[in-house]
């Protein structure tokens, strides 16, 4: 059985949040640009009306399927923690683990947060506000996830 799954599971959280951020982020953006040579084009106005619908919504859709992600994800972790079989001696090497998870996090949001920062890709991480309040918060609420999965892996009654 592995016993360091936590790990795991924390590394495996963080890349697919980072990317999927950064994948809607690079979307909205796709998406304005190209709605708007669309737009400058010589198709219908009906065309035009149902292109900028869609690319109107894109934003916030995505929006709500980056935080149905990220929560179905942090309760696949608490499930899977609870799942795990411990003891309570690994208690302290799980918090140094843990610390340098939490580094490696923090890092990656700040990339996330240095990348939407840009001038061409500010305006659409305003317009998901979800996205980037997530992702400016990773490392809090990794830091909060983190901690109620530690609860949950070491707080487990035991069968005797």
């Amino acid at each position: 059985m592995n016993r360091k799954a936590y790990v795991q599971d924390f590394i495996f959280f963080a890349i697919v949040v980072v990317v999927l951020a950064i994948i809607g982020l690079f979307g909205g953006r796709l998406m304005t640009d190209l709605n708007n040579e669309y737009q400058n084009s010589t198709a219908g106005t009906q065309a035009k009306s149902i292109s900028s619908d869609v690319a109107g919504r894109f934003n916030d859709v995505f929006d709500w399927i980056f935080i149905g992600v990220f929560f179905l994800f942090a309760l696949a972790i608490i499930g899977s923690f609870f799942m795990l079989d411990t003891n309570p001696v690994l208690f302290f090497g799980v918090i140094v683990v843990f610390a340098f998870i939490l580094i490696a996090i923090g890092i990656m949001g700040n990339a996330f947060d240095d990348m939407s920062s840009e001038d061409a890709l500010s305006d659409t991480a305003n317009d998901m506000p979800v996205l980037s309040w997530l992702m400016s918060n990773i490392l809090e609420t990794t830091l909060v996830l983190g901690f109620i999965g530690i609860i949950v892996l070491f707080a487990k009654l035991r069968a005797l």
